[in-house]
């Protein structure tokens, strides 16, 4: 008794400490935006660990990029799409820094190019003859006089004998302030997706087939795409003249439980050429699995033993899982989920307390831990812990 009740007194004194740090902001700055004419509001700083970007509003609106609806189709993995979009303002933040700019959706690059881009190129096509991908190559044989298994082989062969890597390019803006007072395009952003699975249907075949990507021809095929890109946005006039910052996304396959991750970058000066690429060591594990374990063995002995001692809280199944996110082979952060068969409020406010003692316990201090507890009926309690500081907890009633 004695030790639950000094574990609920941790849990009140954190869940009181933390909800102040939260809601600190620093005053809302209006500009005027020369080309627009209209006001730029800039979006108050919430102080968190994670150091957003302030993001630039419109007349008090949020500006939407155009290219926006393409994600989805281009993109087959939510976890992808998720991971591209924070990723990029991440690596974004190596160039330009949180303090000096602010975030807005791109604004330069219509969804009817981005389109155009991620077409494959057929010379014979008008919508098609600024496509990205390769071109597939012709047919040389009569299809009509070959049985059906022969032209599905067929068709296959000219598919895997030039596939698309290009998925999608998201674009970024980061703006600052002018010495005049105005906001003005400080940087360029640019995602460019790639497909580590190329996936493809025959035109007389209905199923799906899947060819996994070489991690080099990836790689080389990302960098062609991006010296067209590169190419092709400086031709803009209002784009000449800024930094541009391109950064290599490769994604997972369909259905991954983890994300894909960013393979390199390069920064482009107003008037230079790409002349080279900084490698990116980034990658995501999920535990329990062999892969972590054949990888990082440390930490993924850290969480099997996690693990135990939360099964062993209850006598009703509890699931547990975690996706870990590593940077130069270093361990960054890990998002554990919970999934519990009850939704007693006491037994959720006791699970609660004892997974925050047990993360205090296997987990080292300066890494950053999310857990999510739910039951069959939702969300529950989050708790999340950040280095070196006293985790914030939140019980859903």
């Amino acid at each position: 008794m004695k030790k639950l009740f000094g574990l609920l007194l941790v849990f009140i004194f954190v869940l009181s400490g933390c909800l102040n740090v939260l809601v600190k902001e620093e005053e809302v700055m209006v500009f005027e935006d020369p080309e627009e004419n209209e006001h730029v509001i800039i979006s108050p700083n919430l102080n968190t660990p994670e150091n957003y970007y302030q993001t630039v509003l419109l007349d008090g609106r949020y500006r939407y990029s155009e290219a926006r609806g393409l994600v989805p189709h281009a993109i087959n993995n939510r976890i992808d799409i998720n991971q591209l979009e924070i990723g990029l303002m991440e690596v974004a933040s190596t160039r330009f820094p949180q303090d000096g700019y602010f975030f807005q959706e791109g604004q330069y690059l219509k969804s009817s190019v981005i389109n155009g881009w991620l077409r494959r190129y057929d010379e014979d096509r008008k919508d098609h003859m600024e496509g990205l991908n390769p071109p597939l190559p012709e047919s040389t044989k009569d299809l009509d006089k070959m049985e059906n298994w022969e032209r599905v082989r067929y068709e296959r062969n000219r598919h895997e004998s030039q596939p698309s890597y290009l998925s999608h390019i998201m674009e970024h803006n980061y703006l600052r302030e002018a010495d005049n007072g105005t906001i003005e395009l400080g940087g360029l952003v640019l995602g460019i997706s790639l497909n580590s699975v190329y996936y493809y249907r025959t035109e007389d075949y209905g199923a799906v087939f899947d060819l996994a990507l070489d991690d080099d021809e990836i790689f080389e095929e990302g960098k062609r795409i991006a010296g067209e890109v590169l190419e092709r946005v400086r031709k803009q006039d209002n784009l000449a003249n800024v930094p541009i910052m391109i950064a290599l996304y490769q994604e997972e396959r369909r259905q991954s439980i983890v994300p894909g991750t960013f393979i390199a970058l390069t920064v482009v000066e107003p008037g230079k050429r790409i002349d080279k690429w900084e490698k990116i060591s980034d990658a995501h594990f999920f535990f329990p699995s062999s892969r972590a374990t054949s990888m990082h063995r440390e930490d993924a002995n850290r969480f099997d033993n996690f693990k135990q001692d939360i099964d062993g809280f209850f006598d009703n199944y509890i699931g547990v899982v975690g996706k870990a996110r590593y940077k130069n082979e270093q361990i960054q952060e890990l998002t554990i989920d919970i999934n519990l068969q009850t939704n007693g409020k006491a037994e959720i406010i006791a699970m609660t307390q004892y997974v925050t003692d047990r993360m205090n316990k296997y987990f080292p201090p300066d890494l950053t831990v999310q857990v999510y507890i739910s039951s069959l009926e939702g969300a529950e309690s989050i708790i999340v812990s950040h280095p070196n500081e006293q985790p914030f907890i939140h019980i859903y009633r």
